[in-house]
């Protein structure tokens, strides 16, 4: 396999691999673990699925577009702005995430050598990551790379080392009442939509292994999170945190929370350097703006969000996933459709789809859509 092979699974694992995984053991603990084995599962079958209907939208035009592009090319110019409004929530909502736990991680590893507060660690990550935004995509496909495989040594490496610490008593089988609340923060967490395009771009001279790569970079992801926050929640129990490491201090000692420290940043700058330069395209391809002032828009908007206070994690990641996120699957499976009646080119990729796959699928993103909403505005 070619170098840029392993660089599109790293691509797209990486960006599954985020902060997402770290909110998923403060639900789990809530909801119970048995719902951990039916969602993620699941839920990852699902993304995967859509993966490759967006990959197939993508190797079927001949130009290169993101989401709103092809959306006003098989759809209309409305289908355009819909789907740029709710990409962009959900991507903005997903870098906001991104820039409060890193700033939380750089912070309680930093602080005990150089002090200062959580603000100027947020700070000082956020512009480092823009700025590799800023280089491209293929600083960014070997950071990738890189980072992946250190995500993966370093979560197993995790897991051995907590094994010890699991008290079964810590695991609460299900709590009814709180049975739907995995289902927004688990959807958020297994996206990785955003990779697909440099998965296609990267794989141009081997269309045939897009496939596989997208196989891969989407399940190594999950069957991680599966061992990671199994460990956690045995670990931490009702002292599980929003965002997992913060509440392991309590438990493990500090060598074990600086190497989970460095797996979160690890995990958070991967996914952090894709979601932007997915909105840095959508602006420069879709809407042909410069790519710099494209660079801006991507990188500082969300910064400014959480300048404004937006701070929230389980609330933003949980809306973003199940929101937006299910707004984004109905387009994608809208969008499959027309692709089929007018395709441009052959696809190496071809979903096969029809009313019961389209029924199911809707009626999922759809109720998940309304119960987040409704604990939104309630909770």
């Amino acid at each position: 396999m070619s170098k840029n092979y392993f660089h599109a699974i790293a691509t797209l694992a990486g960006t599954i691999i985020g902060v997402g995984m770290f909110s998923i053991p403060f639900v789990i603990n809530k909801s119970g673990i048995i719902l951990l084995f039916i969602y993620l599962p699941l839920l990852g079958v699902v993304q995967y699925f859509l993966h490759k209907i967006y990959a197939e939208i993508i190797l079927s035009t001949k130009e290169k577009h993101r989401l709103p592009g092809y959306a006003e090319k098989y759809i209309s110019r409305r289908g355009k702005i819909f789907s740029l409004l709710i990409g962009l929530i959900g991507d903005y909502g997903a870098i906001l995430a991104y820039i409060i736990v890193g700033g939380i991680f750089l912070y309680e590893l930093l602080n005990p050598i150089f002090g200062g507060n959580i603000f100027i660690y947020s700070v000082i990550l956020f512009l480092l990551q823009a700025a590799i935004v800023f280089s491209g995509i293929k600083l960014i496909a070997s950071v990738e790379l890189i980072m992946s495989g250190l995500l993966i040594f370093m979560v197993g490496l995790l897991a051995w080392h907590g094994w010890g610490y699991i008290d079964f008593n810590n695991y609460h089988l299900v709590s009814w009442p709180n049975i739907f609340l995995p289902y927004g923060p688990i959807f958020f967490a297994v996206s990785g939509s955003a990779a697909i395009p440099s998965v296609c771009k990267l794989l141009a001279q081997k269309r045939e292994n897009i496939k596989s790569a997208i196989a891969w970079g989407t399940f190594i992801p999950i069957i991680m999170m599966l061992v990671f926050i199994f460990v956690i929640v045995g670990i931490t129990g009702n002292n599980t945190s929003p965002d997992t490491l913060v509440g392991l201090r309590a438990v493990l000692s500090d060598g074990v929370i600086v190497f989970a420290l460095i797996l979160g940043l690890l995990a958070i700058i991967t996914s952090f350097l894709v979601i932007a330069q997915s909105i840095r395209e959508i602006f420069w391809w879709d809407f042909k703006i410069n790519k710099n002032i494209a660079w801006a828009l991507a990188c500082f908007v969300p910064f400014i969000l959480y300048l404004l206070g937006l701070r929230d994690l389980t609330k933003i990641v949980s809306l973003s996933g199940a929101f937006t996120g299910g707004l984004i699957g109905l387009l994608y499976l809208w969008l499959l459709v027309e692709v089929k009646k007018k395709r441009e080119q052959p696809s190496i990729i071809k979903n096969k789809i029809n009313k019961p796959i389209i029924f199911f699928l809707s009626l999922l993103f759809i109720l998940g859509l309304i119960y987040e909403v409704y604990y939104f505005f309630t909770n």
